[in-house]
């Protein structure tokens, strides 16, 4: 054992320094580590400047802000009756989720009057609450904070302060700070100023931490392992583990040729992600196969690697090859390019654990996102790369043999699953036209696959006619971009109506329950959802009797309202669930996958929740 012992102490002191790095990495980059603490950014002076009214005095900070709506302000003297707040215009601005709001910069000079049942106490005791964010990209919005001061009625400044809510009395930063890439905050309604926006309720994915955010991005991707998407481009890889079983050199040159292609595909995503964002774009975890010429490449694809599998054509001994000349390079090739499909395949499933890291790395710093997608695929390629790398694993599977031919030809036809459904999800994004274009690459891609597999591309003609059937593929696949896509309508005669920002803002104003489910035909865990809780009669009963709508929104094609949508709760991608409650308080998130008793308590709360004041 000490074969084993050796390589996998070298593995987890390698882990142990790398979490101790990012733990200190996270503590020195964590965005808020600059802010101010609350209290000073949005610096409160109440007075009582005459008798009867109490002057309310707010310096703010450089390049932070106030929100006119968020300022509220009670007195909690018995006997002392406040009045209406007087605030002065401030700026106008629109936020893309709370609409036309009015803001505050530099200096907020404002009155609160009241007046007193019988004889005037000494002393008052106010309640003075606010919310404010720092607008530097990317902006960040404080929690809601609540300030009680006490203040002589003589005359003066407050006797005494105290503090509540995130920031307490002021002398730390924020805890769970929101920020957003979409030009405007995300904020935290509270019970009192929830009022009809469509802002979501929720800690923030920043309050996860960088350190915590790679351990779930780590677990998520071992998990992801299992998951059905990836599971047949895993039938390549174990074949091709098995194959390289008689030579150790060989299994540990195709572990780190397969690892090398996941951890390199997911950082290139995470690139793409960054530079499509800073371009304004709409991305998440899946949204290539928002894309139908990528779905069309991959069925193609996957069908081609069936092929292979099935015998159809033979690319030299091993699996990847392209060639006994070249069993070497064209091996370990082979490996890259499986560990680069299998995470292209991986991105309709949602691990668990998945969620939040990619919901932190989607509102990270760039450093902080390609970590997370760094951790995603060490965990995706590490079980594979461990059998190719550490001998006492490797000797725990069986020998190679005849066998081994069967079992590829029998894991070929999970691949033909796989371009099938692919296939299906294109016939939704871009109907019959689009269908039929992908099967005439199909066949000519098996046509060229069956004449390279008879030998005949050593002969000059032979060369030319395998490039001619291969590109007349390539066309027809390119051939779906000039596909018009067919009218997407919802059928809202089973059950649900189509999401809207404008019917979900009027059903909410309505005071009514709203649960809103956001997936693609391309999301595996959507469907899951479906089959095991939403299709359900169950289901259908708990609408009714608590008063819910269930509103469904497709995102299997580009669509830029339920982009933001997405954007809004900090969503890395689908499935998206979130529950409005009676009244038109703030949306909660639910988890990704769902079951039907997480369901059912989400609903029936929604609908026992006091409507908003």
């Amino acid at each position: 054992m000490s074969g084993f012992r050796q390589p996998l102490s070298r593995l987890i002191l390698l882990a142990a320094l790398l979490l101790a790095a990012t733990g200190v990495y996270a503590q020195s980059t964590s965005p808020g580590a600059g802010l101010l603490p609350v209290t000073q950014a949005f610096a409160l002076k109440p007075t009582i400047a005459k008798p009867g009214t109490i002057a309310l005095h707010f310096d703010i900070a450089p390049h932070y802000y106030l929100y006119r709506g968020r300022i509220h302000a009670k007195i909690l003297t018995p006997g002392i009756k406040a009045g209406a707040i007087d605030l002065p215009p401030g700026t106008p601005e629109h936020d893309p989720y709370l609409g036309d709001v009015v803001i505050y910069h530099n200096v907020v000079d404002g009155s609160l009057p009241y007046t007193a049942d019988g004889a005037m106490p000494a002393t008052l005791r106010v309640s003075v609450s606010y919310q404010g964010c720092h607008e530097i990209e990317p902006k960040i919005c404080y929690p809601p904070n609540t300030q009680t001061f006490t203040l002589p009625t003589s005359g003066g400044g407050p006797l005494a302060a105290t503090g509540t809510g995130s920031a307490g009395a002021g002398n730390a930063p924020p805890r769970n700070p929101i920020t957003t890439s979409l030009g405007g905050p995300t904020t935290l309604p509270t019970a009192g100023n929830a009022g009809n926006t469509l802002a979501p309720s929720m800690a923030g994915p920043l309050s996860t931490g960088l350190a915590f955010a790679l351990l779930l991005a780590f677990a998520g991707g071992l998990i992801l392992n299992l998951m059905p998407c990836v599971l047949p481009v895993l039938a390549i890889k174990a074949v091709g583990v098995l194959e390289s079983g008689e030579s150790r050199p060989r299994a540990r040159a195709h572990a780190l040729a397969y690892a090398a292609g996941v951890i390199a595909t997911f950082l290139a995503i995470g690139f793409a992600i960054l530079g499509l964002r800073s371009a304004g774009h709409a991305v998440g975890w899946g949204t290539q196969l928002q894309q139908p010429v990528i779905v069309g490449v991959l069925a193609c694809v996957l069908f081609a690697v069936g092929l292979s599998m099935s015998g159809v054509v033979q690319f030299g001994s091993g699996l990847g090859n392209l060639g006994s000349g070249l069993t070497r390079r064209g091996g370990a090739a082979g490996h890259f390019f499986t560990g680069v499909l299998a995470v292209i395949v991986a991105s309709p499933c949602t691990a668990p654990f998945m969620g939040a890291a990619l919901a932190y790395a989607f509102v990270a710093p760039p450093s902080h996102e390609l970590l997370v997608m760094l951790a995603l695929g060490v965990g995706l390629a590490l079980p594979l790369t461990l059998i190719g790398l550490v001998p006492a694993l490797a000797r725990l599977l069986p020998k190679p043999g005849r066998w081994m031919e069967t079992l590829k030809q029998i894991l070929a036809f999970p691949m033909y699953l796989a371009a099938v459904w692919l296939v299906w999800v294109l016939a939704h994004q871009r109907g019959a036209d689009a269908v039929a274009l992908v099967l005439v690459a199909m066949v000519f891609l098996a046509a060229a696959a069956w004449w390279y597999g008879r030998g005949h591309p050593g002969r000059k003609f032979g060369h030319v006619f395998t490039i001619g059937l291969g590109l007349v593929a390539l066309v027809s696949l390119y051939s779906i971009v000039q596909v018009v896509p067919p009218t997407r309508t919802l059928a809202t005669d089973s059950g649900f109506v189509a999401f809207s920002p404008a019917k979900l803002q009027s059903l909410r104003n309505a005071g009514t329950p709203v649960f809103v489910d956001i997936g693609a035909d391309w999301c595996v865990t959507c469907k899951a959802n479906e089959y095991a809780v939403l299709d359900t009669r169950s289901f259908r009963e708990l609408l009714a009797s608590t008063g819910a709508v269930y509103m469904k929104g497709d995102w299997t094609d580009v669509d830029p309202e339920i982009g933001a949508y997405l954007k809004s709760f900090h969503s890395p991608g689908v499935p998206l669930y979130v529950v409005y409650p009676r009244g038109g308080g703030a949306g909660h998130a639910l988890p990704t996958v769902l079951t039907a008793s997480l369901v059912r308590n989400a609903l029936v709360h929604a609908a026992m929740e006091p409507a908003a004041r």
